[in-house]
């Protein structure tokens, strides 16, 4: 079969990595198209064996750049005798929903979000978000929770959607480099070394991880916090770090690709984070068997995180009193802290691996092939 997988990415994305590579080994022709200019998630997809092109426009009518997005999508599935596409996003999901009409392909449109648009409170960001899910046959969604939100809030028939756990194949992610690993330790030397890995955008409550740290240093905690991550919110929260004083606490250090090797420093994942379908830093934390905090009721966690036992997890409307006191609390049971990462790191292996995940793609693939036989 040929697959194609079209999105708007060009950093990494292991979750689509390792299903590209996975369709690969069985034998199936795998392209990637991008609507962004090469990067780093190009280059991965080519040591893979992806064939990977990009169509990359300026955009200035909105109608106008997904029209033409379209024409060229159907164009490209043509001439590549495309059997199956995967739109990522909604950018890319779009052209794909409109495509799908003039093209042999099954398209489905895959969202990694739950409620973000409403959020943001984007208008433009929901239109776009119910035009794509109204139109499209078939949807792929990485949880329960966002199944529910689309057809309680969105009206979504539930016949068109399929719940897909994202999938990876862990090998893909480098060990962490030990000498890195020690330099950041040396670099930011705390008891308790917190470490926040997002996108900056108010969903993602950066501020509040900023108020856990000062609290906790209030109460005599040395404590001591890494924000990772660039986002339209970087410059604000860069004033509220020094408008608090906490510049000697809290750093900023930006984007960064060896996220893993700062999880790998750090002690605890303080994720308040009210916008995740399904985390992928919290995977990441477990991958370093590293505790996580997040919030009870937010995107997947309450289907594999159980609060005491892989993670500590907080209301949101008290989150945090809940991490300022669980901070506290571990900070004195070390042991408690390794148990939580090491029962983090079990169930992560296992839920996400792409050996389990696989056999639903397999189903959707034999369908396909079998009724153009």
């Amino acid at each position: 079969m040929n697959i194609l997988f079209y999105t708007p990415f060009n950093l990494r994305s292991r979750d689509t990595e390792s299903l590209m590579e996975a369709f690969i080994k069985q034998g199936h022709k795998v392209s990637v198209l991008t609507q962004a200019e090469e990067g780093v998630y190009h280059e991965n997809c080519r040591k893979l064996g992806v064939d990977v092109y990009t169509h990359v426009l300026t955009k200035k009518n909105s109608f106008v750049y997904f029209i033409k997005h379209t024409l060229y999508l159907i164009k490209f599935c043509k001439k590549n005798k495309i059997d199956v596409l995967y739109a990522h996003l909604e950018t890319a999901g779009l052209p794909a929903v409109l495509a799908q009409y003039f093209i042999k392909a099954k398209v489905f449109a895959c969202r990694h979000v739950i409620d973000e648009a409403y959020l943001f409170n984007s208008k433009n960001f929901v239109i776009l978000t119910r035009i794509v899910y109204f139109f499209a046959k078939n949807i792929i969604v990485v949880s329960n929770r966002c199944k529910q939100f689309m057809m309680d809030v969105e009206s979504v028939s539930e016949k068109k959607i399929r719940v897909i756990f994202l999938a990876y194949n862990f090998k893909l992610y480098q060990e962490p480099n030990k000498d890195t690993v020690a330099e950041i330790k040396n670099k930011y030397p705390a008891d308790i070394l917190l470490i926040v890995a997002c996108r900056l955008v108010a969903p993602k409550r950066t501020e509040l991880a900023i108020n856990v740290t000062k609290k906790l240093i209030e109460k005599g905690i040395n404590a001591k916090m890494i924000i990772l991550g660039t986002g339209p919110d970087f410059e604000k929260i860069k004033e509220y770090i020094v408008n608090n004083n906490m510049s000697n606490y809290i750093f900023m250090e930006g984007f960064k690709l060896n996220v893993m090797d700062y999880l790998s420093a750090s002690d605890i994942l303080i994720h308040p984070s009210l916008s995740d379908s399904s985390s992928v830093i919290i995977k990441e934390a477990g991958l370093n068997k590293k505790v996580v905090m997040a919030c009870e009721g937010i995107g997947d966690v309450d289907d594999y995180l159980v609060n005491g036992q892989n993670a500590i997890l907080v209301s949101k409307e008290n989150t945090e009193p809940q991490m300022i006191e669980a901070v506290i609390e571990l900070s004195k049971n070390k042991g408690k802290m390794e148990a939580l990462g090491n029962n983090l790191h079990a169930i992560v292996s296992e839920r996400f691996s792409i050996n389990n995940i696989l056999t639903t793609y397999d189903k959707i693939h034999n369908a396909i092939q079998n009724k153009t036989k």
